[in-house]
């Protein structure tokens, strides 16, 4: 009776396309906006993830996530060295100041101080330059993705029009050799990074930590975060705890000072509830259209249903056949539509859009196209076990 059904299924090839593509439609929907949300929340600990040197980052007890930054007095560098089961630490600074690039341009840009003498936390992939240029006089590193759209130089010295500086002229990107002002500091770029896009892009430099606390405003701190290395076989999570019972102040793995930063986006902005509202209208129309499909597929039928019931088929047979229409149509759009955000995303990762498709995301999408299925193929399968067997015997 199975292969029965799915031969009256694809029988009707217009209205089994189309409840493909009501399936297809709510797969790729909930699939793509878990997958967009998961980049975003990627991006937001990509600072942690591009220095993956480092098995624990201290920092002062009031910090919530990696942006917020509470500067820790010089002396927290020595306490964190004398915990045992620490390999190394190491300073760094992090910090947001005022870039005036080439042409006139004002940007609000990332400073990364790394220690001097080993630049413990540079990203590896350095793609012009070398990592040792850094120690040069006024020497910086920027990274590739903000020179595409914000870090930009005029191609001609800018040109005053009534008393103001043409700040609309051609540009070009930053390049190696390039000089600009940070906090009225000047800098020049003797290389590029490739990093992590970040949640809130601005230009990310890279420089020794005695430069960029130069570059700073003053402060009686200036060492945003202790970077620490465990010992072979030490585990980071107890490390942590011990380096928080030791010197007081706040201690996490990179895992989770990464999870911490998550939670604190998903708590304070609307991200979550926004993709949770759009994949409730995604599963709505999903089912409106899949049902709406298979009720009129179902009524089309009604004389081969009853024809059936008249020769002995019961009620549970015409369930099960109604649901292996609505299970096969499901399985087939499901797969498209989880195929088709995929291939969207790799689109999307050429042009840097947010995009990580996990399998959870996938785990969801399977329940909500069950879902759909199964409230499809209630809502088709009443008319049919209303039936009467004897309205085979009416004439049309």
């Amino acid at each position: 009776m199975i292969r029965l059904a799915i031969k009256m299924l694809l029988g009707s090839r217009i209205k089994f396309f189309g409840i493909v593509a009501g399936v297809l439609f709510t797969s790729f929907l909930c699939t793509h906006f878990q997958a967009i949300v998961c980049g975003l929340m990627t991006r937001t600990f990509a600072m942690i993830s591009d220095t993956n040197v480092a098995d624990v980052w201290v920092m002062d007890p009031a910090v919530e996530y990696i942006d917020e930054v509470a500067n820790l007095p010089a002396p927290a560098l020595d306490r964190v060295r004398s915990v045992p089961g620490v390999d190394w630490a190491s300073r760094l600074y992090f910090g947001t100041l005022r870039a005036r690039l080439p042409g006139g341009r004002f940007r609000s840009v990332q400073v990364i101080g790394l220690e001097d003498a080993t630049l413990v936390g540079l990203p590896r992939a350095i793609t012009q330059g070398r990592a040792e240029d850094l120690r040069r006089p006024d020497a910086v590193i920027l990274d590739e993705y903000s020179c595409r759209s914000l870090m930009r130089a005029a191609i001609d010295p800018p040109q005053e029009i009534h008393g103001a500086l043409d700040l609309n002229a051609p540009s070009r990107p930053l390049g190696v050799g390039d000089e600009l002002t940070i906090n009225d500091h000047r800098v020049v770029i003797v290389g590029k990074a490739d990093i992590l896009p970040r949640f809130l892009t601005k230009g990310t430099f890279f420089t020794t930590y005695s430069r960029a606390v130069r570059m700073a405003p003053p402060e009686r701190n200036q060492m945003s975060y202790v970077l620490v290395r465990a010992n072979r076989g030490e585990d980071p999570a107890a490390l942590a705890q011990r380096i928080e019972a030791r010197t007081g102040l706040k201690a996490l793995s990179s895992s989770q000072f990464a999870e911490a930063t998550v939670w604190y986006f998903i708590k304070n902005t609307d991200v979550v509830g926004q993709v949770f509202i759009m994949t409730f209208i995604a599963v709505l129309v999903g089912t409106v259209i899949t049902g709406l499909l298979l009720f009129m597929f179902t009524a089309e039928n009604l004389r081969s249903y009853g024809m059936l019931m008249a020769v002995g088929a019961s009620s549970r047979i015409l369930l099960l056949m109604v649901i292996a229409q609505s299970a096969t149509a499901a399985s087939l759009g499901y797969c498209l539509g989880v195929g088709a955000s995929s291939a969207l995303g790799e689109l999307m990762a050429f042009a840097y859009l947010p995009y990580r498709l996990l399998w959870p995301s996938l785990l969801i999408t399977g329940f909500f196209v069950l879902l759909v299925s199964v409230l499809a193929s209630i809502l088709s399968v009443r008319q049919a076990l209303r039936l009467e067997p004897g309205v085979v015997f009416r004439s049309s």
